[in-house]
Order: structure tokens, then C-alpha cells, then sequence
């Protein structure tokens, strides 16, 4: 690991965090809730600088980051606060409206995502033009590959896979890929070679570097030159298309087809180290996926993240009445356990994937 990747990985995290925490601070900030502490980073503070009324820090440890605003019921609060003492009613988040609370939560959200597409956008308009999705189609193949054993050729299109009694028609090599991280024993596939069809079989082999399975040959790049204008339309196609695409893989992770391929932070530290290496293009494609990433993560209806007190708000609106703080902030506590647990169940992932077992 070098330390370009090192610090192409904190620069990651940073930016995205940042941006995020700035959402809710800049909507909290223009629905005059007081902002106490902007914070990126967790632990002990390295650096802080008091502003007109936010203190702004950064702590030892970058994972993470916070706005401690007055009022959240998220159990860092209570009527003993020193600072809270001083803060007006009317500043705490608490007296604010319930579109105005959901608002404020969302913020982070839309910030990743805008994010993300700003950097979508900026690729495109710096490289004036768009990669369309590569066909099943061999370009090359690598030596002692599971493509070099299967006898593929150079321009063999792969028509069809099968495995588990389950059967794909690729339209592009990204949709032969999904197919091949669920189905990665070994697959029958029907190939076309100079206008024959025949069939044979593939096993699929894990590459560490990818973290997933391969099938051992590379495909053709198509680039199309586009008019300036056009990237915002690429950017805005690259940000839905990364959106369904995390959407798709979240709904796996839930019904539990593909845990093993859920990455934590050893696995992300690893992603950016090798993207970095790559150039810059591919580092900014992966700050904004991963931006798209947290965003999408943070909707989840679970009461430590944002999607879970919209929803408590949401719920509170239906019934009309305010559901018990201790009994939020407990489910609050629970919740953030599990994520832990989560985390720490997707590092186990990482390094077995690291140690190759």
C-alpha cells in the first residue's frame, strides 16, 4: 500500500464527508437552527477554529464526521448541555417545522448526490466524449485465464450464460459480469464465432485486485465524441446509472445473495489506492460512485441515518403526536450497534479477501 494511496483514500473519505455534513449545516444554518460544532472526523480534536458561532474541528480518526446542532434527539443532548443552556428556543431544531426537520436531514443526501454529479458532468466535459457499455465481446484474452482454457478467440461474442438454472442474453459485458458474481461456479455459455454458434464451459476465478469474479478476457472500449453541451446529459445518465446499479446490489445485499462481497473500509482503502494509481479520471469516477454510495446508504430506514428519522418524522406527522425521545434514542443506540456490526462483518470480508482465503 503506498502512501499515494493512503492519502487518495482520506482525501476521499474527506471530500465526501464534508460535502455531506455541509448539507446539513448549510439548510440547518437557513432555517436558523443553531449549528454548535462542525466536526470532520471523530476522536480527539487536532485542529479547531471557532467561528461566528460554529466551532469547526478535525479530529484524529477520518471516518466519519457530525454537525451537532441544538436540538437533535439523537441522545448527545440532554437539558444539562453547557452550550444548549444558551441557545434559544426558537434555534433548536425541535421547534422547527416537521417539512423543515426532514429538510435538514435530507440535505447530506442531496449533497452526495449533487456531488456525484457535478463530477460525472466534469469527466465528460474534460474528455469530450462518452464510453458506451462495452459488448460481450473478446478483445483480447489473458494467458492461463478461464477464458484461455475455455478456448475463447479474439471477437467471440458471448450470446448466452447459464448457471443454477438461471440463463442470461447479455446485452453488454457489465450485465455478463453481474450474472457472473452471483453464478460463479462454473457456467455454460453459448459463443458466436464468424456467423457459428457452439458451446462450452467457463469457470470464473476471483481477482483480488477487482474484488470479484473475471472471466479472463478484456473487451473493447467505444468512445463516441459528443458536443460540450451533451455532458450534462452523460453526467446526469452516469449518476442514474450508478443509482439502480447501487439500488440493485443494496437489494441483494438485503436478501442476503451477496454478502460475501460486501466491502468495508480495508476494502474501499484498497479500491482507492490501485483507482488512484490509475489516473485522475478514474479516481473522480470512484469519489463520485462512492459519493452515490453513502447517499443511497444513508436512505435506508434506519434510525441512526437520515432515511430513519425522516421516518420517525413522517410517523410522528401521521399520528399526530410526538413518539417517545427515550424510546428514540434507544432504538437510535441499537441501530448504530448493528451498523458496527455490519462494518465490522464487512472488514472480516476485506481480509479474507486480502489473505486470498
Amino acid at each position: 500500500m503506498s502512501i499515494l494511496g493512503i492519502i487518495a483514500f482520506i482525501v476521499l473519505l474527506s471530500v465526501i464527508i464534508v460535502v455531506h455534513e455541509l448539507g446539513h449545516m448549510l439548510v440547518a444554518k437557513h432555517f436558523g437552527v443553531y449549528c454548535h460544532e462542525f466536526s470532520l472526523g471523530m476522536g480527539p480534536v487536532l485542529y479547531q477554529k471557532k467561528g461566528k458561532e460554529t466551532t469547526y474541528s478535525i479530529r484524529a480518526i477520518p471516518f466519519g464526521g457530525y454537525v451537532l446542532m441544538a436540538g437533535e434527539e439523537d441522545g448527545s443532548q440532554d437539558d444539562e448541555t453547557e452550550w444548549l443552556k444558551e441557545v434559544p428556543e426558537n434555534r433548536k431544531l425541535t421547534s422547527k417545522p416537521t417539512y423543515q426537520k426532514a429538510l435538514v436531514m435530507l440535505a447530506g443526501v442531496i449533497m452526495n448526490f449533487l456531488l456525484a454529479w457535478v463530477i460525472f458532468i466534469g469527466i465528460s466535459l474534460a474528455n469530450g466524449y462518452r464510453q458506451s457499455d462495452p459488448l460481450p465481446v473478446v478483445y483480447e484474452v489473458i494467458e492461463n485465464s478461464p477464458a484461455s482454457e475455455a478456448g475463447l478467440q479474439k471477437d467471440d461474442e458471448i450470446i448466452s450464460a447459464r448457471a443454477d438454472g438461471e440463463e442470461i442474453k447479455p446485452e453488454t459485458q457489465y450485465d455478463l459480469l453481474k450474472f457472473v458474481q452471483l453464478h460463479h461456479d462454473t457456467l455454460e455459455i453459448t459463443v458466436s464465432r464468424d456467423g457459428q454458434e457452439f458451446e462450452t464451459t467457463i469457470t470464473p476465478e476471483y481477482d483480488k485486485e477487482s474484488q470479484g469474479y473475471t472471466l479472463g478476457y478484456i473487451v473493447a472500449a467505444y468512445l463516441e465524441p459528443i458536443p460540450w453541451y451533451m455532458s450534462f446529459v452523460e453526467g446526469t445518465k452516469d449518476l442514474w446509472d450508478s443509482t439502480v446499479e447501487i439500488y440493485q446490489s443494496l437489494g441483494l445485499l438485503l436478501s442476503g445473495q451477496a454478502l460475501d462481497q460486501l466491502s468495508g473500509p480495508v476494502g474501499i482503502l484498497n479500491v482507492t489506492a490501485r483507482t488512484a494509481e490509475m489516473g485522475l479520471n478514474a479516481y473522480l469516477s470512484l469519489v463520485g460512485l462512492i459519493s452515490v454510495n453513502v447517499g443511497i446508504f444513508n436512505l435506508i430506514p434506519i434510525p441512526a441515518l437520515d432515511g430513519g428519522r425522516v421516518l420517525v418524522l413522517l410517523i410522528e406527522k401521521i399520528l399526530r403526536r410526538k413518539i417517545n425521545t427515550a424510546l428514540v434514542e434507544n432504538v437510535i443506540m441499537i441501530s448504530f450497534v448493528l451498523l458496527l456490526g455490519l462494518m465490522i462483518f464487512a472488514t472480516y470480508n476485506d481480509i479474507l479477501r486480502l489473505v486470498g482465503m
